[in-house]
């Protein structure tokens, strides 16, 4: 049988969207927040940190599933409202994890990306249900998961037609105390699949000191993202104490991979310029295909010095070059008179 995570079924790569944050297309988007939301003070603290550093995604776990029983269960629903609101303060999607499958609806209701434990990696039903959500999904590679149990628990996700999947390698079980990070995965899945690999340091190594170089060795091998845990007080973080790094650390990490918040942002504008200069030539056919009915001629000059008187006037009042976005308009005022050119020929190569 043919999966529908095979490359071979898809050869391109998938690209997943998660708010403005494309996941296997931009260049090598980090998520980062912490373990388990404490407070609401503590989360904007981090907040505020990761997204001056230049993170993609704000992640913040609400509910638990440590290996005790006894332990810190989570906010909850709470934590939900205090990482959508610290989100939106910050323009950052959110993600945080769903460990039960009556909880899917109401966590897709309100975050960006659903997250699955590793220890949910073969929950099943929970990965049924999230495959019908209207959310992407993170699957996590659980700790003793070969990488073909891994990439059939995205196979669940996907034939409930949600093609939106990341997967997530975290560490696998090997002779130590800590999982190992298994970095070697990460070129597999992505000859095996289609679907966009992220790397999770923090759980992998028992000490924040470690998680900046295998961060740079994730980019190294060619992963697609990272998820890191950040906190102020990490020795004394309610979870994983030890394990994540404090907010210089990751300002530190950041710019070791060499992003930081002002390449995000100009990246992101770039990207709508794109897709403005899309729209504005289907207007522009819209327009050509009324002039063709009416018999009027492609070009009208009278029109194209009023657009441009106004074009130098409007870049005057930004502090830009008039000529230079005189130059700009007059390539797009061509672009456009060349596709509608083609448009009355009939030829559409």
């Amino acid at each position: 049988m043919t999966r529908k995570t095979d490359r071979s079924q898809q050869p391109d790569d998938t690209i997943v969207t998660v708010g403005p944050v494309r996941f296997g297309a931009d260049p090598f988007p980090v998520i980062a927040g912490p373990c388990t939301i404490e407070s609401a003070d503590q989360l904007r603290t981090i907040a505020s940190a990761v997204a001056d550093a230049g993170a993609n995604v704000l992640r913040g776990g609400t509910t638990a599933d440590g290996s005790s029983p006894y332990g810190y269960r989570g906010l909850g629903p709470d934590g939900i409202k205090m990482l959508v609101e610290a989100g939106k303060e910050h323009g950052l999607p959110v993600v945080t994890q769903v460990t039960e499958p009556d909880d899917v609806e109401l966590v897709a209701e309100h975050v960006d990306l659903l997250e699955l434990a590793a220890s949910n990696m073969q929950n099943f039903e929970l990965l049924r249900v999230v495959g019908q959500s209207n959310r992407p999904v993170l699957v996590k590679r659980a700790p003793s998961a070969t990488i073909d149990e891994w990439l059939w628990a995205a196979e669940y996700v996907l034939a409930e037609g949600n093609t939106q999947v990341v997967l997530c390698e975290r560490g696998i079980r090997t002779f130590g105390e800590r999982a190992t990070l298994d970095l070697a995965s990460v070129a597999t899945v992505k000859e095996r699949s289609h679907l966009p690999v992220l790397v999770f340091p923090s759980h992998a190594v028992g000490s924040r000191s470690h998680v900046a170089r295998l961060s740079l060795a994730a980019l190294g091998v060619g992963a697609d993202g990272l998820v890191v845990e950040v906190h102020p007080d990490p020795d004394h973080a309610v979870g994983n104490p030890g394990m994540q790094v404090d907010l210089g650390e990751f300002t530190d990490l950041m710019a070791s991979l060499g992003v930081h918040r002002l390449r995000t942002g100009i990246d992101a504008i770039d990207r709508s310029i794109v897709r403005l200069l899309a729209e504005r030539t289907e207007i522009s056919l819209a327009i050509g295909e009324v002039k063709a009915r009416r018999g009027e001629p492609i070009r009208s000059l009278e029109r194209e010095a009023e657009l441009l008187d106004v074009i130098r006037r409007e870049a005057a009042t930004r502090n830009l070059d008039p000529a230079f976005a005189q130059g700009i308009f007059e390539a797009i005022l061509e672009h456009s008179r060349e596709e509608q050119k083609r448009m009355r020929s009939g030829d559409d190569s």
